[in-house]
């Protein structure tokens, strides 16, 4: 992201390349410092006290669940590292197994304050439900959302820095620690600390942004539909967009050839004006949800527009032209293009979708032309996704190269298989099979075209981890085939 860019520039220069790539790394130095700069005078001077001790033992367990939760998440790509089928049920298991325990795990989560307990909270918010979990046991303990809710709220405790009363209605906290001001050299006082912080609350706003997007919740760290304009943070998004605008005027001369390093800055410029985008859909959503008059709703609606009217502006002959050059450029830059160019588009969808489910015909028709260049994308990146390839490096596994002499394994898969979001992918899809069914109501496709882009959709969702959403989307997917199979044959004939 740009701004994530613009702060990394602040680090020195052996953490830019830590911080810049790794949220896991930034947070583990966040509760680093903060410990640094919080530490009893005791603990210098002596053998540790018990509160030591007690917090030293609190970070393990912090670390611990921290380490669940990453493992939990990236269980999903096991079965593409497994080559025989006989070890398919068990690697499931194994996926079942890692989501319970980070599962079991998340209210203690929620009581350990950190940054490390926040990231925790957010992957496991990120990690699928598996396939063939009951749903009792689901229902048994926090759900994702919940741990959203809480990272969010733990964010915003850890960013007033200070060690004071807190109380509600059945707990009395005062922190008697003494804080020792600069006795870290990262102390909290420092530009690093306040670059890090900066970087560790953008990662949340963007979760921030989704949920009151996607869930149709209220935001927690920045304002709806009313205050939105005064947030700092969205004026330096703004003056970030202007400021890439300005300084990239050249790149639109005949002769400018599209690098990969300056498709990866033109990526990160429009992923910061994307979140831009979901932020003031989701604005317009609360318009209709909370039912305002009709003055703020048409406000949000244009405010909307002017949005993708600037992204395409200073964004789309750039990002077409990292299309044409896409075969040229590395696998990460592919996967970031893929990212990106799916989640603007997944964001004029849902707008759209928001727009038909309240019957505001009249504000579909002012979207139309948006809405078909929208579905048009998806589709095509759908496809891109499908047939660009994703190839990672395994560490060796002593347990079985013993004869190669420990050499590395490899594993290649589709951008769709590899892509971390898979939930923005079932979107996609769901709200693509709703598009073409209802072009082919309306008559604007044949059935060999309707059966055509249902196949890419499907083959889609075959490539995705296996999940309980994955699995729900596929069965309806397939109903519909059935369905309008009939159909196909009765007009074929």
């Amino acid at each position: 992201m740009l701004t994530m860019s613009h702060i990394s520039a602040s680090f020195g220069e052996h953490s830019l390349s830590d911080m810049c790539v790794s949220i896991n790394q930034l947070c583990r130095r966040l509760d680093k410092w903060m410990d640094e700069d919080y530490e009893s005078p005791s603990s210098m001077l002596g053998p540790p006290s018990p509160a030591d001790s007690a917090r030293r033992e609190r970070n393990l367990q912090i670390d611990q669940s921290f380490d669940h939760a990453i493992e939990a998440f990236a269980a999903r790509w096991l079965p593409l590292t497994i080559q025989s089928s006989s070890s398919s049920s068990s690697s499931d298991e194994i996926i079942r197994n890692l989501w319970r325990r980070t599962h079991r795990d998340m209210l203690k989560v929620i009581n350990r304050t950190s940054y490390r307990s926040m990231f925790t909270l957010l992957l496991f918010a990120l990690t699928p439900i598996p396939s063939g979990m009951s749903e009792e046991e689901e229902l048994d303990r926090v759900p994702g959302q919940v741990c959203v809710h809480a990272a969010l709220q733990q964010i915003q405790e850890l960013r007033v820095h200070e060690r004071s009363l807190r109380f509600n209605g059945n707990r009395v906290n005062y922190d008697t620690q003494i804080r020792s001001l600069g006795a870290s050299p990262h102390s909290l006082v420092t530009a690093n600390f306040i670059n890090a912080e900066s970087a560790a609350y953008w990662a949340a706003l963007t979760f921030d942004t989704s949920a009151s997007l996607t869930l149709n919740c209220r935001p927690l760290l920045a304002c709806g539909l009313f205050g939105f304009e005064s947030e700092s943070l969205w004026r330096l998004v703004r003056a970030c967009m202007e400021i890439f605008r300005d300084t990239t005027k050249d790149w639109h001369d005949p002769e400018f050839e599209m690098t990969d390093e300056k498709a990866n800055q033109t990526i990160a410029a429009a992923s910061a004006w994307k979140l831009m985008v979901w932020k003031l859909t989701a604005n317009f959503k609360e318009s209709l949800r909370d039912g305002h008059d009709e003055a703020e709703v048409s406000n949000a609606f244009a405010s909307v527009s002017e949005a993708i009217d600037q992204f395409n502006l200073t964004f789309r002959e750039l990002l077409a032209q990292c299309q044409r050059r896409i075969q040229f450029f590395g696998q990460e830059t592919k996967l970031r293009w893929f990212e990106h160019m799916l989640h603007y588009n997944l964001a004029i969808l849902m707008l759209v979708d928001a727009i038909a489910a309240t019957d505001r015909s009249d504000l579909l028709s002012r979207i139309a032309a948006r809405r078909i260049d929208a579905e048009s994308w998806v589709l095509n990146i759908l496809m891109f996704g499908l047939t660009n390839k994703y190839t990672l490096q395994l560490p060796p596994d002593n347990m079985t190269d013993d004869n190669d002499g420990g050499a590395p394994q490899s594993f290649t898969a589709s951008l769709v298989a590899i892509h971390p979001y898979a939930h923005h992918v079932v979107a996609a899809v769901t709200l693509m099979q709703k598009a073409i069914d209802r072009d082919l109501a309306a008559e604007k496709i044949g059935v060999d075209t309707h059966r055509n882009l249902l196949s890419t959709l499907s083959q889609t969702l075959e490539q995705l981890p296996h999940s309980h959403s994955v699995h729900v989307i596929k069965a309806d997917l397939a109903r519909v085939a059935a369905v309008s199979q009939p159909l196909y044959t009765t007009i074929g004939s």
